[in-house]
């Protein structure tokens, strides 16, 4: 597999919505993740009971991958990007690796609390007497492992969305879309704090709404790339060039356009 990531200008008339809330990466949430370690850390460093103590280093370092999470899923996301399999048939927007990796590690760093109770109990180490606290990780272990199974089932279903001249195919953990282009009803951006790519069925039907996660690029980009194949059926063998042609190819003729 072999992705490109494109920076194409694509004029549009619709109005275009901010792939983060107010315009800006929300790294402050990634900091703010990582400030509930301090607590667990500075219990693992200082108490002497040694079954709590190895509870709580992983609970930090649980706490800290899922900060380290949010970073790798936030660096994937980029205004005015798209992200495109040059291998696959049709122009395939496909989302990083990481959008898949990341659930695998959250739901295993979710694990560690409990593993480390489990050695904590085997060992008889000394731990809180508290019912709540020494069961607290077996609930986050099953949180996390809902996570991974979420994870596998929706492997299932088609990663982005591809167009070929015979219609959309998509998308992960989204909805299931399988239409040919005249069970495209219309194409939209949501208005919502972030950009989300809206596509509603003819004839009703639920809509189908992908962010850029899910998409692998900005919704307000592909949302422009889609509406130009829906319009202009003529134009639909372009898809068959490739991914990165296609792109260009709607690039050159909504450029064209403007002059």
């Amino acid at each position: 597999m072999a992705v490109r990531t494109l920076s194409p200008r694509l004029p549009s008339d619709e109005p275009t919505r901010p792939v983060f809330p107010r315009g800006r990466k929300p790294t402050w949430l990634v900091g703010l993740v990582a400030v509930f370690a301090i607590l667990p850390v500075v219990i693992a460093v200082v108490d002497d009971r040694l079954g709590l103590r190895l509870v709580m280093a992983a609970l930090a370092v649980t706490i800290l991958g899922a900060a380290v999470c949010l970073h790798v899923l936030f660096g994937t996301i980029r205004d005015r990007t798209l992200r495109v399999d040059d291998t696959a048939p049709g122009l395939w927007f496909r989302p990083a690796a990481a959008a898949t990796a990341v659930p695998f590690g959250l739901g295993a760093l979710l694990v560690l609390p409990a593993v480390a109770q489990v050695v904590a109990d085997a060992a008889e180490l000394e731990t809180l007497d508290s019912f709540l606290l020494t069961r607290g990780p077996y609930a986050i272990a099953l949180l996390g492992l809902g996570v991974v199974v979420v994870t596998v089932v929706r492997l299932r279903e088609p990663a982005g969305l591809r167009l070929t001249p015979a219609g959309l195919v998509g998308i992960r953990g989204r909805g299931r879309v399988q239409w040919g282009w005249d069970d495209l009803e219309t194409v939209d951006v949501g208005s919502g704090p972030v950009a989300m790519l809206t596509l509603v069925p003819a004839g009703g039907g639920p809509r189908v709404e992908a962010p850029p996660l899910a998409l692998g690029g900005d919704p307000n980009q592909v949302a422009t790339v889609v509406r130009y194949f829906h319009a202009h059926p003529g134009e639909r063998a372009l898809l068959t060039a490739g991914g990165p042609d296609a792109v260009r190819a709607v690039d050159d003729a909504l450029r064209a356009r403007e002059r």
